[in-house]
C-alpha cells in the first residue's frame, strides 16, 4: 500500500475539519471520529471498527509512550509486536516510507496476511520526536478502506505537553493478529461482560481473558488440531505449557501437580519473567477435559496472590463459568442447531449373550428472524430392539430478547416459556446456551448454522 504524501495527508485534515467532522480525545491526542465506524474499545488503546457484509476494517491507536528516540527501532518494535504473526503469514514490512514533519518523524509499512481463509492487509505508522513515541495500525479486507484509514492517521493531533514519561512501557496488545476476532468468523457484539464479582471478561479470537486486579486467566479455545498434534509420549501438562506458558514466559524450576486424585489432575506452576516486559509473575495452567482439552491460564503478580484465588488446582475450573457473553439481535438471528444422542446395550444375565440395543437420537433446531419472530423444529428417533419410533414438534410465534434470557412464545400447550440463554466463546465463533427457567433439565447447548 502507498502511503500519503505528508502535505496531501494535511491538506486532507483541514477539509475534513472544515465540514464539520466529529473531534474526540484519548489520551494526549485530538482526533476525528471516523464517519460509520463503531467504537469498540478507549480505555487500554483507541480500537473503531466498520463491517460491510464480509469486508471489515479495524482502526487503532495506542497511547503515547517513551520510546528509543529512534523512529526506526520504535517502528521495528511495533511492528514485531503487532503485526509479525507466521500463523497469518505475516512476516516484515512488504514496503516502508519514511517522512518527517514539524520534528516528528515517522515511518509507515504495510504486509498482506490471512486469517481464517479470508486476506487481509495490516498497516503500522509510527511517529516519534525525541523520547516520545506513538503509533496507528490500520487491519483491513479491501483496498477501498485505505481512505479512511489515511484520514483517520491525517486527523490526529498529539499535544506533548500532556505527555508523561515513565520508567516502564506499558505494551501495547495485539489488534489482529491474536487478540481481535476478524469479521470472517462469527463476531459477537458484546464481547465484554463485567460480573459482579469483579471479575471482567473479553472475548479474543485465540481466549477468554478473564482480568480481576493485577490477575489474569486466559480461558483457551478447545483446538481439535492441536490436540491431536500431541504426541503419545508428551504428557498433557507439558504439551500445552509448551504451547501457552513458554513462548512468552520464562520459568525456571516448573512443577508439575504430584497428588494422586481421579479424575486426574492435569496441572504446572512456576515463578516466572515475562519475556516482552521483564516483570516478574506467577505463572500455572491447568487442562480441564470436556469435549476437548480446555487450557487455563493463570497469570498471577506473585505465588501467594495465585494461591488466595485458587487454593487448589481444581478450584481453576470454576472460571470456565466466566465465558459467558449477553445477546444481541444481530448476533441471535440465523439458524441454531444441536442435537444429541446414546445407546444401551442389553445382554442376558444368565447366559451373557446380547439380547438387543435401545438408542435414542434428537436434533433441535430454532430460527430467530430479525422481525422478532421464531421457529423451531424438534426431531427424534427411538430404537427399541428391532423397531424404531419418530416423534417431532414444531414451534413458531413471536419471541423477545434480553441481554440474557429468551421469551418464546406459543411453545409447548401454547405457553411462554423463558430461557436463560447466553453466547458461550469458542475458536472461529460462538455458541448459544439456552435452558428453561422453570425445568433446567431442559436446555440447549446450538451452533449457528452458516447454511
Amino acid at each position: 500500500m502507498k502511503h500519503l504524501p505528508i502535505i496531501f495527508v494535511l491538506l486532507l485534515a483541514i477539509f475534513f475539519r472544515a465540514n464539520g467532522q466529529q473531534t474526540s480525545s484519548f489520551d494526549i491526542f485530538s482526533y476525528e471520529i471516523p464517519a460509520g465506524f463503531q467504537l469498540k474499545e478507549n480505555t487500554k488503546y483507541l480500537y473503531y471498527y466498520k463491517n460491510e457484509g464480509r469486508q471489515y476494517c479495524q482502526l487503532f491507536l495506542y497511547p503515547a509512550v517513551t520510546g528509543a528516540q529512534d523512529v526506526q527501532k520504535d517502528f521495528n518494535a511495533n511492528w514485531d509486536l503487532l503485526a509479525r504473526n507466521p500463523s497469518q503469514k505475516v512476516a516484515g514490512p512488504e514496503s516502508k516510507r519514511i517522512d518527517s514533519l514539524n520534528e516528528w518523524r515517522s515511518v509507515s509499512g504495510m504486509a498482506k496476511g490471512v486469517y481464517g481463509r479470508q486476506p487481509f492487509t495490516i498497516s503500522i505508522s509510527t511517529f516519534s520526536k525525541g523520547d516520545i513515541t506513538y503509533c496507528t495500525v490500520a487491519v483491513y479486507s479491501d483496498k477501498k478502506f485505505e481512505p479512511a484509514a489515511a484520514k483517520f492517521r491525517a486527523a490526529l493531533k498529539p499535544f506533548e505537553n500532556k505527555f508523561v514519561r515513565t520508567a516502564n512501557v506499558p505494551v501495547p496488545e495485539k489488534p489482529v493478529s491474536n487478540n481481535t476476532i476478524t469479521p470472517g468468523s462469527l463476531k459477537l457484539t458484546k464481547s465484554n461482560t463485567n460480573f459482579d464479582d469483579g471479575w471482567y471478561a473479553t472475548a479474543l479470537s485465540d481466549f477468554v481473558k478473564v482480568t480481576k486486579g493485577d490477575m489474569e486467566v486466559q480461558l483457551r479455545y478447545i483446538d481439535p488440531a492441536l490436540d491431536d498434534a500431541r504426541p503419545n509420549t508428551t504428557d498433557a501438562p507439558a504439551y500445552y505449557w509448551s504451547k501457552y506458558v513458554e513462548p512468552y514466559y520464562t520459568v525456571s524450576a516448573p512443577q508439575k501437580w504430584s497428588g494422586v486424585e481421579y479424575p486426574v489432575i492435569y496441572h504446572m506452576q512456576g515463578q516466572a519473567i515475562e519475556k516482552k516486559t521483564g516483570r516478574s509473575c506467577f505463572v500455572a495452567i491447568k487442562i480441564v477435559y470436556s469435549g476437548g482439552a480446555r487450557p487455563i491460564v493463570v497469570v498471577a503478580a506473585n505465588e501467594n496472590s495465585y494461591r488466595q484465588q485458587f487454593p487448589h488446582p481444581n478450584d481453576i475450573d470454576r472460571m470456565l463459568t466466566y465465558n459467558k457473553f449477553a445477546l444481541t439481535q444481530n448476533d441471535i438471528t440465523g439458524t441454531w442447531k444441536g442435537g444429541g444422542g446414546g445407546s444401551v446395550d442389553y445382554f442376558n444375565v444368565l447366559t451373557d449373550a446380547y439380547a438387543y440395543t435401545h438408542a435414542i437420537s434428537t436434533t433441535d433446531e430454532f430460527t430467530f428472524n430479525a422481525d422478532g419472530t421464531y421457529k423451531s423444529v424438534y426431531r427424534s428417533a427411538n430404537m427399541n430392539g428391532g423397531s424404531t419410533q419418530f416423534g417431532g414438534q414444531d414451534f413458531a410465534g413471536p419471541f423477545r430478547l434480553s441481554d440474557w434470557s429468551i421469551t418464546a412464545s406459543n411453545r409447548l400447550g401454547g405457553k411462554t416459556t423463558v430461557y436463560n440463554a447466553q453466547l458461550i466463546a469458542v475458536k472461529n465463533g460462538y455458541l448459544l446456551y439456552m435452558s428453561d427457567s422453570d425445568n433446567a433439565s431442559m436446555n440447549y447447548t446450538l451452533f449457528k448454522s452458516t447454511k
